[in-house]
């Protein structure tokens, strides 16, 4: 599976299997394939495996993310191994926000995984191998195995452990900020992150300074100049100058558009501008 372009499907808080439809329709139209996320903000709602059946449907590519919150290894197992059967072909594995801030703080979470741990389930399950040991029915499944990261200034030594886990998809954080960015592919790139992986520098739109502000406190990265030009109310005219720069970066797969609220319009045209900036380099 190639990727050049992805972005991300939330499920609907209910269990209309056409809304899923019209939103898979519009999203695999944009992207090469479209992340589900699983329990965003510790939030009931669909369930993202049943939202990857009714999308396969659709013909539309998926990823599946993954949290270790709210299942134990058997059906992280299950789940993937049943993902995999519908014709998932990638997954993005995840520590998922802490229960406490979504809309049932008294909730359990399982956490029997770390990260890097589910990584490594999802790549033994590509190796046709289940937890515990078993070899597995039949032929075993293929898939990309995804890891986020965080491109920020500190070290790249945990997301190596990850690849050595067994990733080889990374969807970064929200990244606004060309320069900074360019300086951790580098050291990514010196730790051979690029050579092992499919990279794609993850993008939203920003609205204003105090969106941007938000966004940080959860790994998002932007510069000055960006905060003022979405202060002035020219934050699409930023992200597309953004791909432009991210584009010329060496060993950069493409991006992952994070609609967050931005009508869908904006975000083919943010797909198609990224489409050719990387391709022409």
């Amino acid at each position: 599976m190639t990727l050049t372009v992805t972005c991300e499907l939330v499920p609907p808080r209910g269990a209309d299997p056409d809304a899923v439809r019209a939103a898979a329709k519009q999203w695999g139209a944009i992207a090469d394939a479209v992340n589900v996320t699983d329990g965003a903000r510790a939030s009931v709602r669909m369930s993202a495996l049943a939202t990857v059946a009714i999308m396969r449907q659709e013909g539309v590519e998926a990823i599946l993310q993954m949290t270790v919150r709210d299942r134990n290894r058997i059906a992280l197992a299950a789940d993937a191994l049943g993902a995999a059967a519908l014709g998932v072909r990638g997954f993005l594995a995840l520590w998922g926000d802490p229960v406490k801030v979504g809309e049932n703080p008294d909730a359990a979470e399982v956490r029997d995984l770390e990260t890097a741990e589910l990584i490594g389930l999802l790549a033994d399950l590509r190796e046709g191998r289940l937890p515990g040991g078993r070899e597995l029915d039949g032929p075993p499944p293929s898939y990309l195995v995804g890891s986020a990261a965080n491109a920020g200034p500190a070290p790249v030594d945990g997301l190596v452990a990850k690849l050595d886990a067994g990733a080889d998809l990374v969807q970064t954080q929200i990244v606004l900020d060309a320069e900074g960015f360019a300086e951790w592919f580098g050291r990514c790139r010196a730790a051979g992150v690029a050579e092992r992986a499919t990279v794609l520098a993850g993008i939203a739109v920003p609205r204003s300074g105090e969106w941007i502000a938000r966004m940080e406190q959860m790994g998002a990265r932007a510069s000055e100049e960006v905060a003022e030009r979405a202060e002035r109310g020219e934050g699409a005219e930023a992200v597309a100058d953004l791909i432009d720069r991210l584009a010329q970066v060496d060993g950069l797969a493409g991006v992952h558009l994070m609609p967050l609220g931005s009508p869908p319009e904006l975000i083919r045209d943010l797909a198609d501008h990224a489409r050719r900036a990387f391709g022409s380099h």
